[in-house]
């Protein structure tokens, strides 16, 4: 399969660019047993990035497991998911729901049998109606029991953590934290989409993540390296592209990884191997198209914020380029504030200076423009 301008799902290796600073700094850091939180808006390739460097990591001997919180309902399926995970570095999986099916023919499999010898609170996961509470605490400790049995460094990644709030947040975040301290085999990754809400949970003084480890916010990816990706990859394909529309290109999207790849794979879809060379015309046209493709999730962000009115009037001064908001509307200023802050808390906004904000999303801030 030819892989081109690849969108929604996360790469790694030769597929991932312009990172080579991040990667290199964040696998050092794991390597030298720090923590890290890396924080960064949706679909700017915080997975990618762990993804990769967990993939090194188990290509040179060492063990990793990988969690979306986004997709953990609750407390019983995030204790099951971190021991099926962490059990496939025994090249064991799905042993829970195979125990669940028929525990009988999975204790003739003499590896399974052996795991579960060595860790008998697996069982509790058939149980009719296990100590959910004993079961994630046995289930938190488990990385760090299952790396000092197999004597190997375990790397362990926490994808979208701050939907942790979903699953009581408050409390389970101090047992993690009175676990995780105690894990001297394993390390920890922890990604968020949202950085206020990344913020308040390993930045805040009195948070017990504070410090916890080292924080790294990604930015977008620099210009020259998308610029020169995108002219590489269309000259692989016999297209040629010149730099002005690149440019142009990346204005429109402002390096953000994944509406640039859309905008790419769609210039690249409108040729369809009819055209050598990219024009102006391509550039508007597949503009067009991608944002229409995007459109379903474009409207359930309006809508999410459709109840608040205040909201979506300061997301549209935003959009028409106003930076300083309070300057525009001098009246209501604490309802005005208590939404800024409730915004950067939905990832839809970020701080850039004192009183000044920015829309993260280009096309949510092209959609903004067009609904006013």
């Amino acid at each position: 399969m030819r892989k081109l301008f690849i969108t929604g799902v996360p790469v790694t290796g030769k597929q991932l660019i312009g990172r080579e600073k991040e990667l290199k700094q964040i696998k050092h850091l794991l390597q030298t047993g720090q923590s890290v939180i890396l924080i960064a808006p949706r679909r700017f390739g915080k997975t990618s990035i762990i993804l990769t460097i967990l993939e090194e990591l188990r290509e040179e001997g060492h063990w990793t497991a990988d969690i979306d919180l986004f997709s953990i309902t609750n407390r019983r399926r995030l204790a099951e998911k971190i021991t099926e995970k962490c059990l496939e570095n025994r090249k064991l999986f799905n042993v829970i729901a195979k125990l669940k099916e028929r525990i009988s023919e999975v204790f003739k499999n003499v590896e399974i049998k052996q795991a579960i010898e060595e860790f008998e609170f697996v069982l509790k996961f058939v149980e009719n109606r296990p100590n959910i509470d004993e079961l994630l605490e046995e289930a938190l400790d488990f990385p760090q029991k299952l790396a000092e049995k197999g004597d190997k460094d375990l790397y362990f990644f926490y994808d979208e953590f701050g939907d942790i709030e979903r699953l009581d947040g408050e409390e389970l975040i101090k047992l993690f934290r009175s676990k995780f301290q105690r894990h001297t085999r394993v390390c920890y990754i922890f990604a968020g989409s949202h950085e206020s809400l990344m913020k308040e949970i390993f930045a805040r003084e009195k948070s017990a993540f504070y410090k916890f480890g080292r924080i790294i916010y990604l930015g977008e990816i620099e210009h020259k390296d998308f610029s020169d990706y995108i002219i590489r990859k269309f000259k692989e394909e016999d297209i040629s592209i010149n730099e002005n529309i690149v440019d142009d290109l990346l204005k429109k999207t402002r390096c953000h990884p994944y509406y640039t790849q859309l905008l790419s794979q769609q210039i690249h879809y409108i040729l369809r191997g009819e055209k050598k060379r990219v024009e102006v015309d391509d550039l508007t046209s597949a503009y067009e198209e991608a944002f229409i493709s995007e459109k379903t999730y474009l409207e359930k962000m309006w809508e999410e914020l459709s109840d608040s009115s205040v909201q979506l009037g300061l997301l549209i001064e935003l959009a028409k380029g106003e930076k300083k908001i309070y300057s525009s509307e001098q009246e209501n200023k604490v309802n005005i504030s208590r939404s800024l802050n409730s915004l950067c808390r939905k990832g839809i906004i970020k701080r850039v200076n004192k009183g000044e904000y920015s829309i993260i999303d280009p096309f949510f801030k092209e959609y903004l423009i067009r609904s006013a």
